[in-house]
């Protein structure tokens, strides 16, 4: 099944149509998981007013530096309040292990990383080429293991290494670490998962990475492709917004990595939305809930298992606001669950023209259609549509505020925000 939709103008530049090819031929045969929509948020109280399958730690206080800040010395605290808040409401979490504390760091006084001095450098008892005793790394990963005591069971060996200012070691070092922590932490808890250090893969300079990680052989010690969907361009610009339906590029590229070195691994995506709210303007609430839900159907018909939103609250990807309350974003976030959760996906989401479907089932002859029009906007609280042309089946559909609306006739309005066709 293939699907073909054009690329809008980037920063004046007229591109040409792409075409992007599923991956597979058909959908994931499960229902879709309640841990399918997770997310990430900076801080445990108060809980997201959202259902939350699984939650990532990163920006959490609970970094390498943060939790190991000496030699020997460990602040357990913050970790702990993670892991009680998540077992209070049955959420599962994944630990982002990153940024190097100061006193382990090859290069402390880099004004380069994103985090401060120190964090995207190798710990300094690790050799360029891999070698040497990485003890600082598995004295905190031991450390961190017999801590939480099977209480964490996801590991994700890094954030976005493929930027210098979150990462500067070599594919070998970070091969050694991966290596390193996955004989420790499933010698403590072998129902562990070990995932891989996290990066976007939409781009060849993105791909620079993964190839030479792989290459390196850190495939083996994974069992977990992470990667981070955006799908902007950079440098970011006012007015240039991320494009949902350009998921595909990071999945068909890490499928076609992984199968160049005989390897088959699942996919998740532990960090994406539509970015940074005020670097691209994208401040429209209805595109904002339009980008959610299209992003979590097309995660889906991609067989990535899961998919963390970034993030509850902030600019980037905002679903609440400072007080909490649910934005547009998050009420869609919401709904977009409960149109998924428990059904299976029966034919993968693809295009005629700028019309999408996606079609679900479940037990006892419930079918449903998602459908929208990804060259509609919203501007001003109203949204352009479109007549879409439905068969008798279709008895009413559900809209992204939570709404029902009877079907009378043979037409339904369609634009940016999907609706769900359900008999």
């Amino acid at each position: 099944m293939k699907s073909c939709f054009p690329l809008k103008a980037l920063i004046g530049v007229v591109v040409s149509t792409l075409c992007l090819y599923a991956q597979s031929q058909t959908p994931p045969a499960l229902p879709v998981s309640s841990q399918f929509a997770s997310l990430t948020k900076n801080w445990f109280q108060p809980w997201p007013a959202v259902p939350v399958g699984s939650l990532r730690l990163w920006n959490t206080g609970t970094s390498w530096a943060q939790i190991n800040p000496a030699n020997g010395v460990y602040n357990w605290r913050v970790l702990d309040n993670w892991i009680a808040a998540a077992q209070s409401h049955r959420t599962d979490l994944v630990l982002t292990m990153a940024k190097t504390p100061a006193w382990a760091s090859s290069n402390p006084y880099d004004s380069n990383c994103r985090y401060g001095p120190a964090g995207c450098a190798p710990p300094n008892d690790l050799n360029p080429d891999g070698t040497g005793t990485d003890q600082h790394w598995k004295n905190f990963v031991t450390a961190v293991a017999k801590h939480v005591a099977g209480r964490i069971k996801l590991w994700e060996m890094w954030n976005e290494p493929g930027w210098t200012i979150h990462w500067t070691g070599t594919p070998a070092q970070m091969v050694r670490m991966v290596k390193d922590a996955r004989a420790i932490i499933l010698s403590i808890d072998p129902t562990a998962r070990i995932i891989s250090p996290a990066n976007q893969a939409m781009t060849p300079f993105h791909m620079k990475w993964w190839t030479s990680f792989a290459d390196a052989g850190g495939l083996q010690y994974i069992d977990v492709v992470a990667f981070h969907g955006y799908t902007n361009y950079y440098p970011l610009a006012c007015g240039v917004h991320a494009i949902p339906e350009l998921l595909p590029t990071h999945t068909q590229n890490l499928r076609t990595m992984l199968a160049s070195h005989g390897q088959v691994k699942p996919l998740w995506d532990t960090e994406g939305s539509w970015g940074s709210t005020s670097a691209t303007c994208l401040n429209n609430q209805d595109m904002q809930a339009a980008f959610v839900a299209r992003s979590f159907l097309l995660h889906w018909s991609e067989n990535v298992k899961r998919f963390y939103w970034y993030q509850y609250q902030g600019d980037t990807g905002g679903l609440a606001n400072s007080s909490g309350g649910l934005l547009k974003s998050g009420v869609a976030y919401k709904q977009i669950q409960l149109w998924m959760t428990g059904a299976t996906m029966t034919t993968l989401c693809s295009a005629v023209g700028t019309v999408w479907t996606c079609n679900f089932s479940r037990p006892g002859g419930h079918i449903a259609r998602a459908v929208w029009d990804s060259s509609q906007t919203c501007a001003n609280g109203t949204c352009t549509t479109i007549g879409y042309k439905i068969g008798t089946q279709w008895k009413n559909y559900r809209t992204l505020d939570g709404g029902t609306v009877a079907i009378t006739g043979t037409m339904v309005p369609i634009g940016a925000k999907p609706i769900l066709l359900e008999n």
